[in-house]
């Protein structure tokens, strides 16, 4: 997006001055040609002046004469009353030989006319010169316009960019996303949306949680009591043997009831969080110690990792990668040395992580070691798991359930 934000800008910025630089280019050359058909009825007039001082002296007026007389990218013609017109041309004259051809201009003395005349090449020379200026200038003027456009680019773009990250954390199940803070009302309308949407995912996992937790204690303590009393009803020896029957038929259907209120329960606490995200373990092992690598090894700590248990099971990535990266803040913060982490699946389907590091910093205080742990401890609960050890120097250890 801020390359072709950048290229849009240039191009845009191009064509304007091109735009611009052949409406100038038309005005330039009428001027010009105004400005040297003003120098020739100068230079005409001046000729004249000459020519006339010497005819009243009684001189010969002659193409020699006249030659001293013309510049070298001119014409001049003396054209008098009793004889043949005298034509001399400068060094550099290209014209047509013709003033009606050419710029010309003329002054008519008593006893004869002067006419001096000029190519047009002059004016496509000069204004020739002007234009090579003027395309060096563009290319700068286009250079600046690509620094700015890519400043400019970048600044449009940035929010964007946070934005499609923040959406491809939602999509792995994320719900703390980091979105921009910006005035463009399009990127705020997406980052509301964002949240927004976050926010009612995050409520549904937390209300089909507590309807698991809710549901299991409302229909396993019944089913439990009442296949009790249906067992001690079978045991009695004063009950008829027709009702001890009744009782042992309706046993067996509250085992039922209760395999399948159990398979619902489980049903609940497995379903995907979000649908076609799942990774397998070891992807996503592999990915998160990826991470923890690049961010330790910029403070010359090293990691090593394992996934071990189950590797064919699949976890939805992003609250596992919520939950370490809070565990890898409490460690760079805490924790000193080389540091382990062990994604271990278990046989039910929930994902085991335990970090260790080799040492403590003492620059920690205690409410911090109480805000972090607990911060780690309050999102895996909401996600139903639990969280055990205090400090990454003694080992922390999480347990998250398979969704």
């Amino acid at each position: 997006m801020r390359e072709r934000l950048t290229l849009a800008f240039v191009v845009l910025t191009i064509l304007l001055l091109l735009g611009a630089g052949i409406i100038r280019s038309y005005v330039l050359r009428d001027l010009i040609r105004e400005q040297e058909s003003q120098h020739l009825s100068q230079e005409v007039s001046l000729i004249s002046t000459i020519v006339s001082g010497r005819d009243e002296t009684g001189a010969t007026i002659d193409e020699e004469f006249l030659q001293t007389l013309v510049s070298p990218d001119a014409r001049l013609e003396y054209d008098p009353e009793s004889g043949p017109p005298l034509v001399v041309y400068g060094e550099e004259y290209s014209g047509a030989d013709d003033p009606d051809a050419d710029m010309a201009s003329t002054v008519v003395l008593d006893d004869a006319t002067i006419t001096l005349s000029q190519s047009d090449a002059v004016v496509r020379d000069i204004v020739g010169r002007d234009m090579s200026s003027i395309a060096a200038l563009f290319l700068l003027i286009a250079v600046v316009a690509g620094i700015v456009g890519f400043i400019i680019a970048s600044a449009l773009s940035s929010p964007f960019q946070r934005l499609a990250v923040a959406a491809a954390a939602l999509g792995r199940g994320r719900f703390d996303l980091e979105l921009p803070r910006t005035r463009i009302p399009e990127a705020r309308a997406i980052s509301n949306a964002l949240r927004a949407s976050a926010h009612q995912l995050e409520d549904r996992v937390h209300r089909e949680r507590d309807f698991a937790e809710h549901a299991s204690h409302v229909l396993r303590t019944p089913l439990t009591g009442l296949r009790l009393e249906l067992e001690d009803l079978t045991l009695r020896d004063d009950v008829p043997d027709d009702v001890k029957e009744t009782a042992a038929r309706s046993l067996a259907s509250v085992e039922q009831v209760g395999t399948v209120a159990a398979e619902l329960v489980d049903l609940t606490r497995r379903g995907s969080l979000v649908e076609g995200s799942e990774l397998p373990l070891v992807d996503l092992a592999t990915q998160l110690a990826q991470r923890w690598a690049d961010r330790l090894g910029v403070r010359n700590r090293t990691l090593t990792a394992a996934a071990e248990g189950d590797l064919s099971l699949s976890y939805t990535p992003g609250p596992v990668e919520h939950v370490t990266d809070l565990l890898l803040a409490d460690v760079v913060r805490r924790g000193t040395g080389a540091v382990r982490i062990v994604f271990y699946g278990e046989d039910g389907g929930h994902l085991r992580v335990r970090v260790e590091c080799e040492g403590r910093t003492e620059a920690a205080t205690g409410a911090e070691t109480l805000d972090r742990v607990s911060q780690v401890r309050s999102v895996v609960e909401a996600l139903g798991g639990r969280v055990t050890g205090d400090h990454p120097a003694d080992g922390i250890e999480v347990l998250l359930p398979r969704r």
